[in-house]
């Protein structure tokens, strides 16, 4: 169990500082299903349009592929919409995210997105966290390459998860939250979250979420 004593705030960054954010594409890497759409999406534009023009379907291949850019260009503005830009200020103790701004106690939860790239021998992990009021964030703490943040990205979620508060869901029907696991996949408590910042867990090490 890691250190949960906050650091001397004269150690803090002082007003708003950008957090860094998961790249648009990761989400088809590092949510279950997103990859697969983004592959039999447009194989059945293709099919259907074809078949609405009337056309032989050796021509789908072809309209498949031209749907391709804008379905990209759909799912990365969904992605900024959904995750914008976060910026965390301890001067104020709020984080802001797009329009919206919260204070960082107002924070309640945080989910660990984690893609086991086997081949690679490497993992990828994206920290999602946010408030019950709709706002979102997230931060990258093992890219496709395995690159991790810096120290002083490091320093600073983790001061954002300490001041937060990060608690596992419950269910009405799970009171004793012996299945919150089962029931919330991904969910991390508040000591969780730390560790998995400070000390992200490689491939070769336990993770407190399931694997993809």
């Amino acid at each position: 169990m890691v250190d949960n004593t906050p650091e001397p705030p004269a150690a803090l960054p002082r007003g708003w500082t950008r957090l860094d954010r998961t790249g648009w594409w990761s989400s088809f890497v590092t949510v279950p299903g997103y990859s697969v759409l983004v592959v039999l999406l447009p194989v059945n534009i293709g099919s259907t349009v074809a078949r609405a023009m009337d056309v032989s379907q050796w021509w789908a291949p072809l309209i498949a592929l031209g749907a391709v850019p804008p379905l990209f260009l759909a799912l990365y503005l969904l992605h900024r919409m959904w995750y914008p830009q976060p910026w965390v200020n301890f001067d104020t103790g709020q984080l802001r995210a797009g329009r919206r701004v919260a204070p960082l106690s107002a924070i309640t939860w945080a989910r660990l997105d984690v893609v086991d790239r086997r081949r690679a021998h490497n993992r990828m992990l994206t920290l999602r966290f946010g408030t019950d009021a709709g706002l979102r964030a997230s931060v990258r703490l093992r890219s496709w390459n395995a690159r991790t943040p810096s120290n002083a990205v490091t320093h600073v979620v983790a001061e954002l998860v300490r001041r937060s508060s990060i608690a596992l869901p419950h269910s009405p029907t799970d009171p004793a939250g012996r299945f919150t696991r089962y029931n919330f996949p991904g969910s991390l408590s508040r000591e969780d979250a730390l560790d998995v910042v400070i000390s992200p867990p490689t491939i070769d090490q336990p993770s407190p979420v399931e694997t993809v």
